[in-house]
């Protein structure tokens, strides 16, 4: 399970929301035991339906923004949770813009290639990786290989300064 929340939170960019779709791949998973051999095929098929509701939420491009109530019931303001106290603000900033241009980077891979990488990160092999995106082990390796080429292009400039 941790597995593929992290495989999932890779893909949508947000840890809650990638326990949710997981919860809900294993749930209907669970439900078609019956149908599938899940000793043998669990793994491959509880990825493969990650990446499918990876592929479905993003097509839907539903956001959600986290607010706290003013204590007199008036309008909201955003809460900010991130702790800044521990870095200079040269750090905060230096790493926000890496951090934008990695992110950036990512979203204009493929989502199968940013399916592809992200397994790759959680160290499975190029047949487990095949397995879950349904391609074969070779074709793993070159959605890999394009992946990190486009991610390296793009952050280039970020990385040399």
């Amino acid at each position: 399970m941790p597995r593929a929340i992290a495989f999932a939170a890779g893909l949508v960019k947000d840890r809650e929301v990638a326990e949710d779709l997981v919860h809900d791949c294993y749930c209907r998973l669970l439900a078609k035991a019956g149908d599938y051999d899940l000793q043998q095929d669990g793994t491959r098929l509880l990825f493969r339906s990650i990446t499918n509701a990876c592929i479905d939420r993003s097509r839907k491009k539903s956001t959600v923004s986290l607010y706290e109530a003013d204590e007199d019931g008036g309008p909201g303001r955003m809460r900010d949770l991130t702790d800044r106290r521990a870095y200079e603000p040269w750090q905060l900033a230096d790493h926000g813009e890496l951090q934008r241009a990695i992110s950036a980077g990512l979203e204009k891979l493929t989502v199968v290639q940013r399916a592809a990488l992200e397994l790759k990160t959680l160290g499975q092999s190029l047949q487990d990786i095949a397995d879950a995106l349904d391609v074969t082990p070779t074709n793993a390796g070159v959605l890999i290989h394009r992946a990190r080429q486009a991610l390296s292009k793009h952050i280039a400039e970020y990385v040399e300064a």
